[in-house]
């Protein structure tokens, strides 16, 4: 759920289609993977140990759930297709009833897996975003990256993002959402939408770019709770920066370094709506600085 289709499909998905690969052999794949995970500890008894005392069980568990779901690779299902079969399936099971339909329902599942423990009150939480935030993350979470293919139950039609691209790939999004998340849901999915308002600006869509994915990493918040990254360290703010023409990083940038910024390149993230009863956005003002 972190990734869209594109990214995280489309290459295993050419390997699979150009080699004639059957279903089994993919399961037998992943499941050499995961023995692969264990055996990467120097000894077996500590290979054992790293599953049962250092990996997450649910996230075992959703790991080897999701096997059954790559298997389609090599039929006719699309990237697409297959994800969305999944994050129906994630979310009977984890939030326990029929999944949504129409605008925000792909970014409130994809939300729901990426939070996991706290998914119930994550998509509450969704709910008391600003109309803004929610319109960031509804339109931002429903690309896919794959020319041609649109999410059956939101394709996005009759918005600005529909058939564009590119779509991003927020690296440590479920980090973010399960450590500021805790204490913080609201405050941590507004800052998820800053993040991708930041980058629409760095990457505009664009039909030419719909077959097109963008990593966002976000290592510097990934375990920050929602206090702290309102409170930077003095005299400092943080900047998403572009890195090549596929990928950003979010930094810490003194405010002294601000003068000598590329601002085609560097966007400041406003994580005012984080705020808690916080009703508006006040964008920042670059020519501040």
């Amino acid at each position: 759920a972190e990734a869209p289709p594109g990214a995280l499909l489309r290459t295993f998905r050419k390997v699979v289609i150009k080699g004639k690969v059957p279903a089994s052999d993919i399961a037998f794949y992943f499941v050499h993977w995961l023995t692969d995970l264990a055996g990467a500890e120097p000894f077996p008894l500590e290979g054992s140990e790293k599953f049962v005392l250092k990996f997450p069980r649910r996230i075992l568990e959703q790991f080897i759930y999701s096997f059954s779901f790559i298997e389609n690779l090599s039929g006719e299902a699309t990237e697409t297709q297959i994800v969305e079969d999944y994050l129906e399936k994630r979310w009977r099971t984890d939030v326990w009833g029929p999944a949504p339909r129409g605008s925000n329902s792909i970014a409130k599942m994809r939300i729901a897996c990426m939070a996991q423990q706290e998914t119930d009150v994550a998509i509450n939480q969704f709910n008391e975003l600003t109309p803004a935030d929610q319109m960031v993350l509804g339109e931002e979470l429903a690309l896919t990256g794959c020319r041609g293919q649109q999410y059956e139950r939101d394709s996005l039609e009759g918005t600005e993002s529909h058939r564009k691209g590119p779509a991003f790939l927020v690296y440590y999004a479920p980090a973010l959402l399960q450590k500021a998340g805790k204490k913080d849901p609201r405050g941590a999915l507004a800052a998820l939408a800053e993040v991708l308002r930041r980058a629409r600006e760095l990457w505009p869509l664009s039909t030419k770019d719909v077959d097109k994915s963008v990593t966002i990493r976000i290592d510097a918040l990934k375990e920050m709770d929602i206090p702290s990254i309102l409170k930077a360290e003095a005299g400092a703010h943080f900047v998403l920066t572009k890195t090549s023409s596929v990928e950003a990083m979010v930094k810490l940038k003194p405010v002294e370094d601000f003068k000598g910024l590329d601002w085609k390149l560097n966007q400041v993230l406003n994580f005012a709506s984080c705020r808690k009863g916080s009703l508006k956005r006040r964008r920042t003002q670059i020519d501040e600085f």
